[in-house]
């Protein structure tokens, strides 16, 4: 039994190595709690406040960002804000505008189309369809952790 466990855990390891993660399925965190490696806010059961604001954030985020709104997107973002796009961290408000959203989304005339909403744990998940001015096109999703009327962490990835 023991050698099949090995084998099994081994087995794991491989499938996450192969799919561009280093930590096998069954051990991974949830979404709604981030590995103590990422630097990611640990999410706690949300209050009733913070779940009821979260879709206003992501949609006054989403709303700015459309109308080319600098200020206004990063004013949805709190000071100390981490935001992880498919594996690039910015852990910071100020990273997140400066290297990120202002010159990948704001500067580059992108447009977020909402393609479906739910709950994953304390996050609220954003589908979008995103073209840029050029008429690209990319399939991803954003989890807002949201609190107290600000978006605190983002995990973002393609669908």
């Amino acid at each position: 039994m023991r050698t099949y466990q090995r084998l099994t855990a081994a087995a794991l390891l491989a499938l996450a190595t192969a799919c561009g993660t280093s930590t096998p399925p069954s051990t991974r965190a949830t979404s709604t709690q981030a590995p103590a490696s990422t630097g990611a806010p640990r999410s706690e059961n949300l209050s009733e406040a913070d779940r009821a604001a979260a879709p206003q954030v992501a949609q006054r985020f989403v709303d700015a960002a459309n109308a080319g709104d600098s200020a206004a997107v990063a004013a949805t973002f709190a000071e100390d804000a981490r935001f992880d796009s498919v594996g690039r961290i910015y852990p910071s408000r100020r990273d997140i505008m400066d290297r990120f959203l202002d010159p990948e989304v704001i500067d580059a005339g992108g447009r977020y189309e909402v393609t479906g909403t739910r709950w994953n744990g304390d996050r609220y998940r954003v589908d979008y369809t995103f073209t840029t001015r050029s008429g690209a096109r990319e399939v991803f999703y954003y989890e807002f952790l949201v609190r107290d009327g600000l978006i605190r962490d983002v995990i973002g990835r393609y669908s």
